[in-house]
């Protein structure tokens, strides 16, 4: 084998009674021994896929500072470190320019994309919309979006798109909690929108990644632009009828959408119509792809581990549904362990970027101005100095006991520090309510022969080829 050869896949395999499920080789090389060659062979994996680009020192040492393309790199795994930048100095690490490269376009000052006040100001109004109150109000609209749409997206005895399932499932509930599913236009013709913009804007330019002038076309982000400008009339449609509705002091519902145009800011000023526009675009971008991606890993993994999958089905049989929907996470500690060691292994958006504004120092180590500061989740949720058998689909080290042994630092699928992702609430409800429902109902078998999925990062780690899987009602 080559020294990086992207078209080498690992088989899946058994190691001490776990699944180990295929995943890219990390490169073998420390960031200081790369070559000219070694540099371009990463550029040519960040563009390609980021995830191949992942080091071996950086799932077996403690942080990584290196030199590549001219740029200085560091690759934080140590708690110690983490905290540092992302908590303690975190005013000194700006959002980085390739990170804003990839997402400004599209989501604009969403809150994912926004920086300085304007970030401050946003999260400040939309923080009262994501408290447990508000929150609770929502796991039985989910109930009934993944309800209605169960039997066209897992018809039983049919083979099926699986990725492409969940990627509907999400939306129609995500749909229901934003605007109460009146978005006009075909659910299908939507998803290809999203598709389109995802992975137009889910991966580096290679004229990004080695800081090329601005003016130099971006060939890898053309084409992006119809579909999100689609996407944005349609949600100017809703958005305007339900400003007037509210206007006229008539009923609306209680989703998302109201809850932004009521929400005030600092000021006591509502929010605009375009930052309104900017937050349901992110949360669209940042919600759906996220959930739906963590949960077709999931279904992989259950697929392959028929042990773990008869356990986690235990547990949902014997759900009482008759209890209110919001309740229902506490009821099934096993399958929400199943779901957080899916997105550990294949964490839903893998890299958290920053900028050093200035020079920094941890203990010896000096950071400079300028200099990359990364945690990539991919390798830092597989480290050996944090996990056990890190490579292995092993749901138990996040059930009790073992999960009181996880470092605050080790398992990081929604970010950390002040921009740490402010739906995490709704992330984990939204997943345990579809997991209760559908897995209930449904299995989903493996197809003997078919290639096992492939990680590919485009915003988000989905699978590189469709994964088709086999529907069998129980």
């Amino acid at each position: 084998m080559a020294r990086h050869d992207y078209k080498f896949r690992p088989e899946p395999r058994w190691e001490s009674g776990f699944f180990v499920p295929p995943a890219p080789i990390p490169m073998p090389k420390p960031l200081d021994d790369w070559s000219k060659l070694d540099t371009f062979d990463s550029i040519r994996a960040m563009s390609k896929n980021p995830i191949l680009s992942t080091t071996k020192a950086s799932t077996t040492e403690n942080d990584v500072i290196g030199k590549s393309i001219g740029q200085t790199i560091a690759i934080f795994t140590s708690p110690k470190s983490i905290k540092h930048v992302f908590i303690e100095n975190a005013v000194n690490y700006g959002m980085h320019p390739i990170r804003q490269s990839l997402l400004k376009p599209a989501l604009k000052d969403g809150l994912i994309s926004a920086d300085g006040d304007i970030w401050r100001v946003a999260r400040r109004a939309l923080s009262p919309i994501f408290t447990p109150r508000h929150i609770g109000e929502f796991p039985e609209p989910m109930r009934r979006a993944t309800e209605s749409m169960l039997p066209d997206v897992f018809p039983d005895g049919q083979i099926i798109e699986a990725d492409e399932g969940f990627l509907k499932l999400a939306y129609a509930v995500l749909s229901e909690t934003l605007f109460s599913g009146e978005i006009d236009g075909n659910l299908n013709d939507t998803l290809r929108d999203i598709a389109v913009f995802m992975d137009a804007l889910g991966k580096p330019d290679p004229l990004d990644i080695i800081d090329a002038p601005k003016w130099i076309p971006r060939l890898s982000k053309m084409g992006w632009r119809k579909a999100v400008n689609r996407m944005r009339a349609q949600i100017r449609v809703v958005y305007n009828s339900r400003r007037q509705r509210i206007e006229r002091n008539e009923d609306v519902p209680q989703d998302f959408l109201t809850l932004l145009l009521t929400t005030k800011t600092s000021d006591g000023d509502p929010l605009s119509a375009d930052q309104v526009e900017d937050q349901i675009m992110t949360f669209i971008g940042a919600g759906h792809e996220t959930t739906s991606r963590a949960l077709t890993w999931l279904s992989y993994l259950l697929s392959q581990d028929v042990k773990t999958r008869d356990r986690f089905e235990t547990e949902i049989d014997a759900l009482d549904m008759a209890q209110p929907t919001k309740s229902w996470i506490e009821q099934m500690p096993f399958a929400m362990a199943c779901f957080n060691e899916g997105m550990r292994l294949y964490p839903p958006a893998p890299f958290i970027s920053r900028i050093a504004l200035d020079e920094d120092k941890i203990d010896e180590k000096i950071i400079p101005k300028g200099a990359t500061a990364l945690i990539n989740l991919w390798s830092l949720h597989r480290h050996e100095s944090h996990w056990e058998n890190p490579n292995a689909f092993d749901p138990d080290r996040f059930m009790r006991e073992r999960a009181k042994e996880i470092g605050r630092f080790s398992f990081l699928p929604f970010g950390v520090g002040h921009r740490v992702c402010i739906g995490q609430r709704f992330a984990l409800q939204e997943a345990a309510v579809i997991m209760a429902v559908i897995f209930k109902k449904v299995r989903l078998n493996w197809i003997e022969g078919e290639a096992h999925p492939w990680p590919l990062m485009r915003i988000t780690t989905r699978p590189q080829e469709t994964l088709r899987m086999q529907v069998e009602h129980r």
